[in-house]
């Protein structure tokens, strides 16, 4: 027979990942039932509505560093004082040092860099993407 203590531990976790599977099944259910009343409503107004052809719309989870629109401000404020384009690693070692985060952190610079690359991504308009000899720089336009 198995450890004892390696079984207690094992049931707990099966137990507690039992209760949290069927608190989402309830959650589902319900949701269920108020997209079925909404689309019901919808039908009131217009009977000729088709309800299951409206693109579901993705929910984004938030950014744990940054409050919303708060990284792409950082970003130009870091842009508007560079003499010279600044690459992503530079831009995210300077908001880094701003939000004083540990930057020796390879890990979660490389997730700051990303969450930095879609913000500069999004803002096309106003941020030139600008490639020398390989490397991609930001200046603002």
């Amino acid at each position: 027979m198995g450890e004892p203590h390696v079984i207690s531990a094992l049931s707990n976790k099966r137990a507690e990942l039992a209760g949290i599977v069927s608190q989402l099944e309830r959650q589902l259910g319900q949701q269920r039932a108020n997209l079925a009343h909404l689309d019901a409503t919808m039908r009131l107004f217009d009977p000729d509505i088709r309800p299951n052809t409206i693109r579901p719309r993705q929910r984004r989870a938030r950014n744990a560093w940054f409050r919303p629109g708060e990284c792409l401000r950082l970003i130009y404020d870091e842009l508007r004082d560079a003499v010279q384009p600044m690459t992503t690693r530079q831009l995210a070692e300077r908001i880094m040092r701003v939000k004083a985060m540990p930057i020796a952190d390879d890990r979660q610079r490389e997730l700051v860099q990303k969450t930095i690359l879609g913000s500069l991504n999004r803002a096309r308009e106003t941020i030139a993407r600008v490639e020398a000899a390989g490397v991609v720089s930001w200046r603002l336009s």
